[in-house]
């Protein structure tokens, strides 16, 4: 198939695209700077694979939680193609996208973004299944929620902080953490194109980012109240 797909959930965006057997990937690790090379850096990579995008089948992105400047932007890239070029937008969870390389892993899942503040977004599955659903919590409350007799395999882009956070609230936990994490956008085409499979329905004209908090300028503006 011939895709376009966008992780914008945490720091580190990455964008992909795919011409049936070809693909290309760029990262994005440039703050603010996101925004100023998001569209540049999407005619690039369809380019690397002879695509524009009145070609693409699809599109697909990582839903939310995470960054909202991230989700925003991403969202807004999309949608844009799909308003000129009629071309669907399917969006999935952000943790599952993270979890969905280890869905045969023998013990919990834990899937997290750094949502700063001593905060996490964060949620456990077990067997593919969602267990804890997504959440902005601490460590203190995910390290409550897990069984100590299981092997706990840690994912997502903050995954060794995570770690070493749990670490520091119970040194008897049976961590994994392994050194690199999956590319995200393999994970977003295979989910993705089950969906079409399944004939999922792609996001509606008003559907949005997923936020688990509330923007600083929201925080602020009911603060003033």
């Amino acid at each position: 198939m011939k895709a376009l797909v966008i992780d914008c959930a945490a720091s580190c965006m990455h964008i992909a695209a795919k011409n049936d057997d070809f693909k290309a990937s760029i990262s994005l690790d440039l703050g603010q700077k996101q925004s100023q090379k998001l569209l540049s850096s999407i005619d690039y990579i369809l380019g690397q694979v002879e695509l524009k995008p009145a070609d693409l089948e699809y599109t697909a992105l990582t839903s939310g939680p995470g960054t909202f400047t991230g989700l925003r932007l991403a969202f807004s890239a999309l949608k844009a193609i799909e308003l000129a070029h009629n071309v669907p937008v399917y969006g999935i969870p952000s943790l599952d996208v993270y979890a969905f390389p280890y869905k045969n892993f023998d013990g919990l899942v834990v899937s997290v973004i750094d949502a700063k503040k001593d905060q996490f977004f964060a949620a456990i599955y077990e067997n593919v299944k969602e267990i804890s659903e997504a959440e902005d919590t601490t460590a203190e409350n995910i390290a409550a929620k897990l069984d100590k007799s299981k092997k706990i395999l840690l994912c997502g882009p903050d995954a060794a902080v995570f770690s070493e956070e749990l670490k520091k609230i119970d040194s008897s936990l049976n961590l994994v953490v392994y050194a690199s994490q999956p590319v995200p956008s393999d994970s977003l085409f295979t989910i993705a194109e089950s969906m079409i499979e399944q004939k999922k329905e792609p996001l509606a004209d008003y559907d949005g980012p997923v936020y688990l908090r509330k923007s600083e300028a929201e925080i602020k503006l009911e603060s003033q109240k």
